[in-house]
């Protein structure tokens, strides 16, 4: 069928063969690509005009012609490439003319971390309620005991609840720190719904955070201590002087030294051998020992005062630990056998001869993982100690593999690369027998890197030795897709894309907070709206962000041009007044931060205020202080007004959970009134307390929820009812400063990446997935003879191999550009995965930021990205005499790195 289709924009027309005339209304809005954009279109065909939508067209063609494909194809790629060049002016402009300064970049920070500091700050909160609650019991018996005008009155009156309070609070850090030494519940616990709200992969920070808390906490109470008894002891008072040698104290001394030895080879951790390292950090066993006889000293078992028993605290946490480590032995230990191991050594002339052992494990059938893991091996030819490693191959894989990077000439390592070649080790010949050789496993362990079937695209970027972990989510997508027909894939890549679309377009339609849909019905209240200050709740009118965008458009173009500097400072107030708008979101979810932990707080204070007042183990009466009531009321109605705001004004009221806020928001407010009206506050019983306690703890776990949680859901999983969860794109990205390891891992990249375009083809595999690997190796020489080994590679012909530093924010724009340039994906959920250094996990983080702003301005905020970061703690000094102690702290794998830290710290 012979046919003419036009298709016009602002009196410009494209005139294709076809005899229908298709014309769009210059005035649509075209940013967001939906094929049933509300929009006028007027279909021409003989004497017949239809207005209608572009899905309508698509159906007309299906009517008509077997060749409908190719006409809804050439309609969105021409929307597409109109789109193209108006989007990009606008998003390059906006980038080109916003800056941030000192603040907002700490804002983004906050932003960022959120997750970790809301857990940081709810441990501060806790840790202070602790040390006041004991602290004022102690002061009121101490009120009781010393007499005024007594030698030193304050000194007596003051000091003690110091230390009394400080005491607690370092038993409170030692309650919490076997939790975070429980791996095998930390890697079931990251794969559950709680993981939304703690940052499990982020646990050793957690750890090392308690760790020098506690330890900050007994150095200040030892100071204060020692100033106390030695003042009253100089003093003539022969009691004091007498008690520096009791059994308390020396028990205190013990756990002081061991505290200290622990600390110091933490903070030193990366001169200190890795083997003494780990079995000093076994000292904390018997730090927590003597902490048990520290109160249960002559003075307590002759009854001559009672004492508040330490193991009280962390006996159960212990126990649970002790379970985790029981249930990893017994449960998810597993002797395999080597299917291979290949030895690798560069050349002399790059990386000096560096050696790589690829070993590659027969899987265990009930070892599951997924790409970020890592597990333990031990290998009982070489020693008795486990070696934790990142898991280099694909969840599917039936083999596991290791890239173990070898250094020290006593180092583990260096015995497995001697058992491999059969050279000697220190003066002791090994036979050359690793096939078939029996290897213990433990795990796996760590969290992975993200559920990829939530989202559509990855952008996986791995540093240094961090490239691992992204090696295993790369074999995952490679497989995905072989088992694929790529013609297939993109046809149902199609559809699911439309009903993505269509059930995101049903969403939109009942978005929105209750005040919102208050404000919506009232039609004199409408004008409120504009400003938009409800910033989540509120979803922008279409007709807004297209008048929003072709203001902004029409100003960078202005700036571009003009030379008037009363013009170009109008036009640019106008661009920054869209920044700051478009920092809303950030400023907001930053101020959400706040009503968790007041949640927090106000909890920890209804249970100290209203248990204080009960007889203390010295049978002494403590009483409640009028202001502690006074802070307990006024913080439990203000935090209760902020989670009703928050209810009314940030929660969707599409969920169920909305309603219940609100409803439980109103119950609290009768709640008070009627504790007000009985003069209950701070007097609680225990059905009060009960009640009390389950509202503020529902509504602290809603609140953290909104502050810590994702803006938007992604759909994908949603419609993808084929099992079919194979992501649209995968880009690999690898910067590394070693030229060296390029050249002993990067056939393995090649490899794979051939078995997808033999399958595929390389366009097809060019569309599915990309490869990008930047070399800053300052040796040039080394940096040309590595291109010189890698120029017959298909990678390298493409320019995947860059001596060049990467544009993190280049990158990451240039990947939102081709995500609003493709009208047939309008709607995209992408993973930015990182794993490598925390410097750089900043940098990344803070381009993905700002790349989210930009995306506002120019409304495409349709395409969200979410970021994963797995650091491995603090950068590793190198030493020039590769000494044994380079062990584990070099195998390759930023999780492997974090897992160095992790397991001398947690075995512990």
């Amino acid at each position: 069928m012979s046919m003419q289709m036009e298709i016009h924009f602002d009196q410009e027309a494209i005139a294709t063969t076809a005899n229908d005339t298709i014309s769009f209304d210059s005035s649509v809005d075209y940013e967001e690509g939906q094929l049933d954009a509300p929009m006028q279109v007027v279909v021409q065909s003989g004497q017949k005009t239809t207005e209608t939508t572009p899905r309508t067209i698509c159906t007309f063609f299906d009517d008509k012609s077997a060749d409908s494909d190719t006409y809804t194809d050439s309609i969105n790629d021409f929307r597409g490439n109109f789109k193209s060049d108006q989007n990009c002016t606008v998003f390059n402009g906006a980038r080109e003319y916003i800056t941030f300064g000192r603040f907002f970049r700490g804002v983004t920070w906050i932003y960022a971390e959120r997750k970790i500091l809301v857990a940081f700050m709810a441990h501060f909160v806790c840790t202070m309620i602790i040390w006041v609650h004991f602290g004022t019991i102690k002061y009121q018996e101490q009120q009781q005991k010393v007499p005024e005008g007594a030698p030193f009155y304050w000194w007596k009156r003051l000091v003690p609840p110091l230390e009394f309070g400080s005491m607690h609070a370092i038993l409170f850090q030692m309650s919490l720190i076997p939790f975070t030494m429980s791996r095998l519940s930390i890697a079931n616990a990251s794969s559950m719904a709680l993981n939304n709200l703690i940052p499990f992969n982020r646990m050793i920070q957690f750890h090392i955070h308690l760790g020098y808390t506690m330890i900050g906490i007994i150095f200040f109470a030892t100071i204060i201590f020692f100033t106390f008894f030695g003042l009253l002891c100089s003093n003539g008072d022969q009691s004091f002087c007498d008690k520096f040698t009791s059994e308390i104290m020396i028990t205190g001394y013990v756990i002081l030294c061991l505290l200290m030895i622990v600390g110091a080879t933490s903070f030193f951790r990366d001169v200190v051998p890795y083997e003494i390292f780990f079995k000093l950090h076994h000292l904390v066993f018997v730090m927590y020992a003597v902490a048990i006889a520290h109160t249960f000293d002559d003075v307590h078992r002759l009854n001559e005062r009672v004492r508040s028993q330490n193991f009280k605290w962390f006996a159960a946490p212990l126990l649970y630990y002790f379970c985790d480590r029981a249930a990893m032995h017994i449960n998810h230990r597993y002797q395999t056998k080597v299917a291979t191991i290949t030895a690798v050594t560069s050349s002399d002339r790059i990386g000096k001869g560096a050696r790589l052992a690829i070993v590659k494990l027969h899987r265990p059938s009930l070892f599951m993982f997924e790409p970020g893991q890592y597990a333990l091996l031990k290998i009982p030819g070489i020693d008795a100690n486990w070696h934790p490693f990142s898991i280099a191959s694909g969840p599917e894989s039936d083999y596991l593999e290791f890239y173990i990077e070898v250094h020290g000439n006593e180092s583990w390592t260096n015995r497995l690369w001697c058992m491999i070649n059969g050279s000697s080790f220190s003066g002791h010949k090994m036979i050359k027998r690793y096939r078939g050789i029996t290897v213990e496993v433990k795990g796996p362990y760590g969290t992975p890197l993200g559920q990829t079937e939530d989202f559509s695209h990855s952008i996986a970027i791995g540093s240094g030795t961090g490239i691992v972990p992204i090696i295993s989510l790369f074999k995952k997508h490679i497989h995905s897709l072989v088992r694929l027909d790529p013609e297939i894939f993109f046809s149902e890549q199609k559809v699911r894309n439309r009903k993505i679309q269509d059930v995101y377009s049903t969403y939109e339609k009942n978005k929105g907070s209750i005040f919102s849909s208050f404000l919506h019905s009232c039609a004199k209240c409408r004008d409120l709206i504009k400003s938009q200050i409800f910033w989540q709740s509120l979803p922008e009118p279409r007709i807004k962000r297209q008048q929003r965008r072709q203001s902004i458009s029409q100003s960078i173009k202005i700036l571009n041009e003009i030379n008037d500097s009363t013009k170009f400072r109008t036009n640019l107030t106008g661009i920054k007044r869209a920044s700051m708008k478009a920092r809303l979101p950030i400023y907001g979810s930053a101020l959400l931060l706040i009503l968790p932990i007041l949640g927090v707080m106000m909890l920890g204070l209804t249970f100290s205020i209203n248990t204080i007042a009960n007889p203390n183990f010295n049978g002494i009466e403590i009483i409640v202080y009028d202001w502690q009531v006074v802070i307990l009321k006024s913080g439990t109605i203000i935090f209760q007004t902020l989670f009703l705001v928050v209810s009314t004004t940030v929660h969707n009221r599409a969920h169920f959970f909305t309603c219940v806020d609100v409803v439980i928001a109103i119950i609290s407010f009768f709640v008070d009134w009627y504790w007000f009206v009985e003069d209950l506050w701070g007097k609680f019983g225990s059905s009060e307390l009960t009640h009390f306690s389950l509202i503020i703890f529902y509504m602290t776990l809603r609140s953290w929820n909104t502050a810590v949680k994702a803006s938007d859901k992604s759909w994908r999983k949603d419609v993808s009812r084929d099992g079919i969860f194979a992501m649209d794109k995968l880009s690999f990205i690898w910067v590394t400063r070693s030229a060296h390891l390029v050249s002993k891992i990067l056939p393995d990249i090649v490899d794979l990446w051939d078995v997808l375009c033999r399958q595929w083809g390389e366009n097809y595999a060019r569309q599915v997935c990309g490869i990008s690997i930047y070399v800053t190796d300052t040796d040039k020489k080394a940096c040309s003879i590595l291109s010189m080994e890698m120029k017959k590679t298909s990678l390298y012909r493409d320019s995947a191999i860059k001596f060049q530093r990467p544009d993190f924010p280049k990158i990451i724009e240039e990947h939102t550009m081709e995500r609003v340039e493709d009208c047939r994906n309008p709607h995209s959920n992408t993973l930015l995965a990182f794993c490598g250094s925390p410097n750089l996990s900043s940098v990344v983080s803070e381009a993905k930021i700002i790349n989210d702003l930009s995306k506002f301005i120019t409304g495409n905020r349709l395409h969200q990205m979410q970021f994963v970061s797995e650091s491995y703690g603090t950068s590793k000094t190198e030493n020039k005499k590769q000494h044994a102690v380079k062990d584990n702290d070099r195998f390759l794998s930023s999780r492997s790195l974090e897992v160095y830290d992790f397991t001398t710290l947690t075995e512990a």
